[in-house]
């Protein structure tokens, strides 16, 4: 399933109704993620993180880079930044989907897709399925992950919509990193909008959005006969 047919697919699943499109969203996505080709992966480097006083949320300590496949797009989330990870209901972790997992870093970078909202939410969803593979989770945790995502977050997108508007920010500044080991992050959060804290820039519809566009890995073109 190429860029074009994945539009042409999610177009007519949002036609039907839920059932029907939750079936065959399950369908596509599963195609998608079996029909990838062998690419040279760009694994997510370790990430450092400094944890709030409930150890749900957890500041990332360094710039983390991502590149997608084999190409030269990255993204990069900035130090300062707070993720709670995989947002995963407790009823699933007796099933092996917890917060964390292999698909842990893939989880950051899709809480910063979410809160800085750069790509369509589709597309923020997908590319967590990109990098989850990447980052060595299986078919069936990527497909799960990402279809109770993508049929259950309208509700998160919405929020951080709300939060940004009111000005919250998301991004600890360099000097406000320092903070104690009783410090919750909903009390800091507030702490730092009455201390000026606003968060950095990012591009406006960045280039990594396409691959959004599938949950496919980019790949090299299969070789042709004369080059075998």
């Amino acid at each position: 399933m190429n860029a074009f047919q994945a539009v042409r697919y999610r177009r007519l699943v949002s036609g039907l109704p839920t059932l029907y499109r939750a079936r065959l969203l399950a369908v596509g996505v599963v195609s998608a993620l079996a029909s990838s080709q062998c690419w040279a992966p760009q694994f997510l480097p370790a990430m450092l993180f400094k944890p709030f006083a409930d150890n749900r949320q957890w500041m990332l300590a360094e710039d983390v880079i991502y590149t997608f496949g084999i190409t030269r797009i990255s993204i990069t989330v900035p130090a300062g930044f707070v993720t709670d990870f995989a947002s995963i209901p407790q009823a699933l972790w007796s099933f092996g989907l917890s917060p964390n997992g292999r698909y842990s870093k893939a989880a950051v970078i899709h809480d910063f897709l979410y809160w800085y909202q750069p790509c369509s939410r589709a597309q923020a969803d997908s590319i967590l399925a990109v990098i989850m593979q990447e980052s060595g989770a299986s078919k069936a945790e990527a497909f799960e992950i990402y279809r109770g995502v993508h049929l259950g977050s309208q509700s998160a997108w919405d929020q951080k919509t709300l939060d940004r508007r009111a000005g919250l920010p998301r991004v600890v500044a360099s000097d406000h990193m320092n903070f104690g080991p009783l410090v919750l992050w909903q009390d800091y959060q507030k702490q730092l909008l009455r201390d000026g804290v606003q968060d950095p820039p990012v591009e406006a519809k960045p280039e990594y959005c396409k691959f959004g566009d599938s949950p496919g890995v980019p790949t090299l073109p299969a070789p042709s006969a004369s080059a075998i």
